[in-house]
C-alpha cells in the first residue's frame, strides 16, 4: 500500500526548483521502491508573482508561511530560502518543528548563527532533521559524521569548503585574470551566494565549519570567536608549484582545546587539495579509528544541493537498503591509455 507524505517548500529559487523537480521527476521510484508517494501541497515564496521555471499548477502558492507549516496534510517542511536571512529562516523553521513537521535545511548561516536551539527544539518535538546541503553541496559528509560510532573519536578535519571561492581562484590561475573579473564570472555562472562577500571573506567556510565540529566532534565553536582571513587581496596567482586555496582547518586537542583558522593557505603539488578546483570541494576527516579518509564533490550548484536534499527526504522515510543489477549485454575492455585520457578530459 503507498504511503503519502505531505511535503512542504520554503522557498522556490534556484535551489527549490530542482528540489522539486527530483521529487516530482523520481514518484515512480518512490512509489516502486519505497512504497511512498511525496506530494507537494503548498509552497512559501516572497513573491507569488514572479515567473516560475517549473509547473506549480495546482499547488497551494503563498507569501504566507504559516499557511504551509499549520498544514495539517504537510509531513516535512524542505528549506531552500537562500537569501532570507537566518532571522526569518529560524523564526520558519521554528515554527514548523513547533507543529511537528520533520524538516530539511539548505541555511548553512541560519543553522551555524541557531544549531543549538534548533537542534534541541528537534529533539523536544520528536521530529527529525537534516541539513547535508548546508555543507558540502553534493558531498553526503553531515550522513557520514552523524553515523559514526562515539568511539571513533575525530581529531581534526580540514579541507576546500567553499566552491565559489575554490572557483574564483581556479579562473583567476588558468585565466591569468584579476579578482574581480572572476567573481563576475563566477556570478554569471550562478555559484555565489546572494551576498558574495560571505563566501570571500571566510564565513561561508566558517559557518560550514562550526556545523561539521558540532556534529563530528561535539564542539560548539562561538562564531565571535572566528576571524576568517579574506581572499579578496589575493593577486598572482601564476605559480606552477603553489596554488592559494581558501581552507578550514579544525583541530580538537587531548584536553577538548578546539583550534581553528579559515583563510588562504599555499598548498604545494604534492598536497591533495592541490588539484581540487573549480567548484569541487573536498573535506578530510581524521579519527581514532578511521584515520583520514576524505570527501570529494562538487560544493555549489542548484542540482547538486537539491540532490542531498532529495537525499536526506528518503533517508527520514526509507525503511531498508536494496541492491539491483541492470541488465546489461555487453560488455567493452578498455585499456590503460583510454583511461589516462579521460582523466585528462575531466570526465
Amino acid at each position: 500500500m503507498i504511503k503519502k507524505i505531505g511535503v512542504g517548500l520554503l522557498g522556490l529559487g534556484t535551489v527549490g526548483e530542482e528540489v522539486f523537480k527530483l521529487i516530482k521527476g523520481n514518484h515512480l521510484f518512490s512509489n516502486e521502491k519505497l512504497e511512498i508517494e511525496f506530494e507537494i501541497y503548498a509552497i512559501y515564496v516572497k513573491d507569488i508573482n514572479k515567473k516560475r521555471n517549473v509547473d506549480v499548477s495546482g499547488i497551494h502558492i503563498t507569501s504566507n508561511y504559516e499557511e504551509v507549516v499549520n498544514n495539517p496534510d504537510i509531513h516535512v517542511c524542505i528549506e531552500c530560502m537562500g537569501g532570507a536571512g537566518a532571522d526569518k529562516t529560524v523564526e520558519i523553521i521554528d515554527a514548523a518543528i513547533r507543529k511537528g513537521k520533520h524538516i530539511i535545511m539548505s541555511s548553512k548561516k541560519c543553522l551555524a548563527y541557531n544549531m543549538n536551539h534548533i537542534i534541541d527544539m528537534a529533539n523536544y518535538y520528536n521530529v527529525q532533521l537534516r541539513f547535508e546541503a548546508t555543507v558540502g553541496g553534493a558531498i553526503p559528509i553531515c550522513r557520514t559524521l552523524m553515523s559514526m560510532s562515539s568511539e571513533n573519536k575525530i581529531n581534526r578535519m580540514y579541507g576546500v569548503i567553499n566552491a565559489t571561492t575554490n572557483y574564483v581562484l581556479s579562473l583567476m590561475e588558468k585565466y591569468n585574470i584579476d579578482f574581480d573579473e572572476a567573481l563576475n564570472i563566477a556570478k554569471e555562472k550562478g555559484i555565489t551566494e546572494n551576498d558574495s562577500s560571505e563566501d570571500i571573506d571566510g564565513w561561508d567556510a566558517a559557518y560550514k565549519m562550526k556545523i561539521l565540529a558540532g556534529i563530528g566532534m561535539k564542539a560548539d565553536i562561538n562564531l565571535d570567536e572566528i576571524s576568517p582571513v579574506s581572499v579578496s587581496s589575493l593577486v598572482n596567482l601564476k605559480n606552477d608549484n603553489i596554488r592559494i586555496k581558501q581552507i578550514f582547518y579544525v583541530e580538537k586537542s587531548s584536553d577538548n582545546k578546539i583550534m581553528f583558522y579559515v583563510g588562504p593557505a599555499e598548498l604545494e603539488k604534492n598536497n591533495v587539495m592541490y588539484n581540487v578546483r573549480e567548484n569541487y570541494n573536498i573535506v578530510f576527516v581524521d579519527s581514532s579509528y578511521s584515520g583520514i579518509r576524505a570527501y570529494y564533490g562538487k560544493g555549489a550548484g542548484g542540482k547538486e544541493t537539491a540532490s542531498a536534499m532529495y537525499e536526506d527526504l528518503l533517508d527520514i522515510y526509507k525503511q531498508c537498503y536494496w541492491f539491483e543489477l541492470t541488465d546489461v549485454t555487453t560488455c567493452e575492455k578498455i585499456d590503460i591509455n583510454e583511461i589516462s585520457n579521460r582523466f585528462e578530459d575531466g570526465e
